[in-house]
Order: structure tokens, then sequence, then C-alpha cells
């Protein structure tokens, strides 16, 4: 008998919610108090583990030959998030100068 489990919208679904899960420990509060300070870390934490566990539900997706799109879900939205932080590293170091 053949499994019929979904990988790809497994790893859809948990990337989704890991780039969520990111953005909202951003938007919480600039400047964070104590509790506000641990909610946070558990946000962020729970998005890395996430997004690390949708990584592998899309790997093995693609070790079983699943059919569909979806098992490249969470590689997209590790590119964006990368991209993210190159260009706001960029910005960082290279800055606006002045000509």
């Amino acid at each position: 008998m053949e499994s019929k489990k979904k990988f790809g919208t497994g790893s859809t679904l948990l990337s989704s919610l890991g780039v969520l899960l990111l953005v909202g420990s951003y938007l919480i509060s600039e400047n964070p108090a104590g509790s506000e300070s641990a909610g946070i870390r558990l946000l962020f934490y729970t998005a890395i583990g996430s997004l690390a566990a949708s990584l592998v539900l899309g790997y093995a997706g693609m070790l079983k030959e699943e059919r569909g799109f979806l098992k490249f879900a969470v590689t997209g939205s590790i590119f964006l998030i990368a991209g993210a932080l190159i260009a706001a590293l960029l910005l960082l170091f290279a800055g606006f100068q002045e000509p």
C-alpha cells in the first residue's frame, strides 16, 4: 500500500506560518520591556523552527517525488527573507554615501 502523505502542503503551511511569525516578532515593539522581550523571543524561535521543519518536509516531498509545486514554497520564502536580509546589510555597511 502506497502512502498518500502530502509533504508539499505541510511544507507550505509551515513556511507561511514561519514567515508570519517572523514578521510578527519584528512588528511587536521597538523598545520591548520584560515580558514583551520574552514574547518576541518565543515568536522568533518558533518561526525559525517552523521554517526548518518546512524545509525538511519540502525535501521529503522531493525525495518521494511528490507532484506539484508546493514543496518548493519554503525555498522561495527563504530566498525572500535572505534577499531582504542582504539588502538590509548592504544598506547598513554601504549606506547612503554623499558624492
